[in-house]
Parts: structure tokens; C-alpha cells; sequence
């Protein structure tokens, strides 16, 4: 038992990191006048841009509150992060938070080669 709990164990270690959920990004952080050392320094930002960095080719959904208000904050955030260097095609608009003064960032692993096969 306690060999297959040691197997476990380092298999475990071996895994690609995993981050633990998404960061939230409240309303409160974002209503400050805003510039790039301003995004960069909100905690959620960071943190998500960390993993991004970690997790080569890995990709950001941003999910926001629904409605126009939420739509907007998501794609000036999205404009932000686009120009300060990361890559359109690495960030996800999804519709959906969990709270209608939130934002939740998430870093999703690559998809794989085969996934948007049809």
C-alpha cells in the first residue's frame, strides 16, 4: 500500500503544474485610473500572468458578468493584457462569472494537436 501511495505521489510531481481555480479580479480592484504598471500590479493579473508564463503555449479565459457593463470590462481588460504582449489568439471572452462584480481569470493548458479537428 504504501509503494502504490509513493507511486502516486511521484507521478503526481512529474504532472505539468496545476494551477489551483481562477483568480478574481472584484470591481473594487479595477476602479482606479488605470495604466500597464496599474494592471500589472493588481494581484489576479499577475498571478494569471505567472502561470501563463509557467505553462508554455497555455491560454487565459477571461469569464465575466453578462450584459453590456460586464462585456466591456472584459475586453478592456482583454485590450490590456493584448497591449502589454500577450497574444490575442492565447486569451478567451467567456460570458458567466460567478458574481456580477467580478471577473475570474483562468489559465487553461494547451489544447491539444487533434482538438479543433473536425
Amino acid at each position: 500500500m504504501k509503494t502504490l501511495a509513493l507511486w502516486c505521489l511521484l507521478g503526481l510531481l512529474m504532472c505539468p503544474p496545476a494551477f489551483a481555480g481562477p483568480l478574481v479580479l472584484d470591481a473594487e480592484q479595477w476602479a482606479v485610473p488605470r495604466g500597464g504598471e496599474v494592471i500589472l500590479g493588481m494581484a489576479p493579473v499577475a498571478q494569471a500572468m505567472h502561470r501563463l508564463d509557467a505553462q508554455r503555449g497555455s491560454r487565459l479565459v477571461i469569464r465575466y458578468p453578462g450584459g453590456d457593463e460586464g462585456s466591456l470590462w472584459a475586453n478592456e481588460l482583454r485590450a490590456w493584457l493584448v497591449s502589454l504582449g500577450l497574444s490575442s489568439q492565447r486569451i478567451e471572452l467567456v460570458p458567466g462569472s460567478h458574481s456580477a462584480d467580478t471577473i475570474e481569470l483562468d489559465v487553461h493548458a494547451p489544447l491539444s494537436p487533434g482538438a479543433n479537428a473536425s
